[in-house]
């Protein structure tokens, strides 16, 4: 049933040593759309994700991001993944075990070698064809230091508009809602407003959009509500968001994760800045007195006040995370040094309170 009604980077590393498998997640960060003749719209913001253990130095050979030269492709292209090291690979260099969110969509190795006193590789990625626009996760890895980033897969264009969604997988408790983000981006021209609808949603999931439809000239967002009753069946669920207008069309993917429940992770909340090199980011410091697996999502707000108008990024999106540890940080990386912002963190079942960065201590 449904009724009309920036993403970016965020790094995480633990704050009491490491423990439990690598986590999954996938964190968009990425909205870019191609016209027919040429590229209509950029990404907002590359994006992806990195952690590592808090026990292992930072002046150590720590993987530091991982890119592609283009953030968006129509399916079928070749795009180029690069990978840097804050500091050179050491005698008999360095093994980066690499994985994609969707293998069927984009290809990578299980594994490049850095080569001694080489501190980056870059090499081709292909993707296939797809008909409705994706979103494709790729992770790297070395030792207990992770990063990743994403990667927008495209339709060959048949509309003069076109659509994404982000994130690429919401995931949700039984009776609980989550969100998703809906954005359109026309050809120079296009004049008209847009009607959103949605499909594939099982029964008891409620899909809303705010608002359902885009004004003219066509570009725009709209807030995907998902309200999942509690007597849903847990599993994973592909749903399928379209923009149209007359008889042209564009569709979107994402998938609705449905689980059993997050819980109480017994929490602790604690707002600051991280530091890393010259730069200081917008995180907290986070105790689970309950480890286990739990979701995770963040909002940061421009002001100092977490004004729901004014929001300034998200991450995780009530992805689930495995919690081993007891002590972990966040930060989001693109406001570096911007004091002017604050934040919510959510943690299972849990949030922190409004966190105002003119005001928070040091990590």
């Amino acid at each position: 049933m449904r009724k009309g009604k920036t993403t970016s980077q965020f790094f995480l590393e633990a704050s009491v040593g490491w423990s439990g498998p690598f986590l999954l997640m996938t964190l968009i960060a990425v909205a870019a759309v191609r016209s027919q003749a040429q590229v209509q719209a950029t990404a907002d913001q590359p994006g992806g994700f990195g952690m590592l253990a808090s026990s292992r130095s930072r002046d150590e050979g720590l993987l530091s991001t991982l890119t592609f030269s283009k953030p968006s492709v129509i399916g079928g292209e070749t795009t180029i993944l690069s990978l840097t090291m804050d500091h050179p690979a050491p005698a008999n260099g360095v093994t980066i075990l690499l994985s994609s969110s969707d293998p069927s969509g984009l290809t990578v190795p299980a594994s490049v070698v850095l080569a001694e006193g080489e501190s980056s590789i870059s090499l081709p990625v292909s993707t296939v064809a797809v008909t409705a626009a994706v979103s494709i996760a790729v992770r790297a890895q070395v030792a207990d230091s992770f990063t990743g980033a994403n990667l927008s897969v495209l339709p060959l264009p048949t509309a003069p508009f076109s659509v994404t969604v982000l994130p690429a997988t919401v995931t949700v408790d039984q009776g609980k809602s989550g969100t998703a983000t809906v954005t359109t981006k026309v050809n120079s021209g296009f004049d008209h407003s847009l009607q959103l609808t949605a499909s594939g949603e099982p029964a008891n999931v409620t899909l809303t959009f705010d608002p359902d439809v885009i004004p003219a000239p066509g570009s725009g967002t709209s807030k995907l509500s998902i309200d999942v009753a509690s007597d849903v069946q847990t599993g994973s669920y592909p749903l399928t968001i379209t923009a149209t207008e007359g008889s042209d069309s564009a569709s979107a993917k994402t998938t609705l994760k449905v689980s059993s429940g997050s819980g109480n992770p017994d929490a602790t909340f604690k707002g600051c800045w991280y530091t890393k090199g010259s730069h200081r980011y917008q995180g907290v410091d986070f105790s689970c007195g309950n480890p286990g697996t739990y979701s995770f999502n963040a909002l940061l707000y421009y002001g100092t006040t977490c004004n729901a108008n004014d929001m300034a990024d998200q991450i995780g999106f009530g992805e689930l995370i495995d919690f081993g540890g007891l002590g972990w940080i966040f930060w989001f990386n693109a406001f570096a040094n911007r004091t002017d912002m604050s934040a919510i963190w959510y943690v299972g079942d849990e949030n922190s309170k409004c966190v105002n960065y003119e005001t928070a201590p040091d990590c």
